[in-house]
């Protein structure tokens, strides 16, 4: 038993037999004279009445009191006077075919333990008894490592199991012990937590991938992601020759110009005359607000534009109702002007190099 677990047993022991002891007032009796008392009086009351059953050769009960020849040796067992006093108030010491204390002596040695551990009790106030330099527990270290990464690893599952100790807790600290082989078995584990470590311009993040091309392709889920916010997915097909099983790449985030167009009809009057902002139609449905505005300015423009002055009369005699017809009829005149490439083909031999590309709309014939 440690010197904690020994003081912890010792305050519950006095909070439960002796508590209008511990809070009566004025100063404890002083060790010196409690030692000089248990020479002169305690002492020889047991080995009057208590040596004959609890001596280092009987040892009943495992109890041995002879061992206990000054106050010192008194002091490192404290529990053991816990013990004395329980058996002294409950009868059983001295037993029934003994010898038996007399009144003033059983009031004596009662009194004198008493004193002994209140003064034992306030000299130990507020003392914890020896730290334990304690480890993590396994569950602990992997609940650490995942706070600190943000990413979802389990460490110490190649950790030997952790034995309850005598509370049946396992996070005791005399339990946690550390071996050379747990020793390994933590550098093995900071190895693998080192490589889901990317290396950033201005630090360091952790992915749950350890290859490089995972770790690519998981930033760039994390684009794609924030583009579709605002895109509708378009399968453009494979338009180059030779890459016909790269199919899936053509997927292209397109604008969708439709719920655009919606907007700017459903919500004209009350944009023109300033009641809305854009930033709160845009919030209110779910669309870009940058390039909201960016359609909203060109749509209520003045200047003159070849293509726009059409698309701005059909505008402003639309209803919501009439979106579709003027995203087509934007898409159509689009394509006589741009050419979008599917993004996952860019570079790629027998590909082209931009995702927008300009069209010349002048015809030889």
């Amino acid at each position: 038993m440690t010197m904690h677990m020994r003081r912890t047993l010792f305050c519950l022991a006095l909070v439960s037999h002796f508590g209008p002891v511990i809070v009566v007032g004025g100063e404890p009796t002083s060790f010196e004279t409690l030692g000089a008392e248990y020479k002169r009086d305690v002492r020889p009351l047991l080995g009057r009445f208590c040596l004959g059953c609890h001596s280092s050769k009987q040892e009943e009960g495992e109890l041995d009191l002879q061992r206990f020849r000054a106050l010192a040796e008194v002091r490192r067992e404290t529990e053991v006077w816990l013990k004395v006093v329980e058996m002294l108030d409950n009868g059983e010491m001295p037993p029934k075919d003994s010898a038996q204390l007399s009144r003033r002596q059983r009031k004596e040695l009662r009194g004198w333990v008493e004193r002994y551990l209140h003064a034992e009790a306030l000299a130990n106030a507020g003392d914890p008894g020896p730290v334990v330099l304690r480890r993590l527990t396994n569950a602990e270290y992997t609940y650490t490592i995942r706070d600190l990464t943000g990413i979802n690893l389990n460490p110490a599952r190649e950790f030997p199991t952790e034995g309850a100790a005598g509370e049946g807790f396992t996070n005791t600290g005399n339990a946690l012990v550390m071996s050379p082989g747990l020793l390994r078995k933590y550098l093995d584990a900071g190895k693998e937590i080192a490589g889901h470590a990317v290396l950033l311009p201005d630090g360091i993040r952790f992915s749950p991938h350890t290859t490089r091309r995972d770790q690519t392709d998981e930033c760039l889920a994390k684009v794609r992601k924030f583009y579709r916010q605002h895109a509708a997915i378009q399968r453009l097909g494979t338009p180059y020759k030779g890459y016909e099983k790269l199919a899936h790449l053509g997927n292209a985030g397109r604008l969708p110009l439709e719920k655009y167009l919606t907007a700017t009809l459903a919500e004209r009057k009350s944009l023109a005359t300033g009641d809305k902002a854009i930033a709160a139609v845009a919030a209110k449905r779910g669309l870009n607000a940058r390039y909201l505005g960016l359609l909203w300015s060109r749509l209520t423009a003045d200047d003159r534009s070849l293509l726009l002055d059409d698309l701005r009369s059909r505008w402003r005699t639309a209803k919501p109702q009439d979106a579709a017809t003027l995203a087509d009829h934007v898409v159509a005149w689009q394509k006589g002007l741009w050419t979008f490439s599917p993004i996952g083909l860019l570079g790629r031999k027998g590909s082209r190099s931009r995702w927008l590309e300009a069209v010349s709309p002048l015809l030889a014939q």
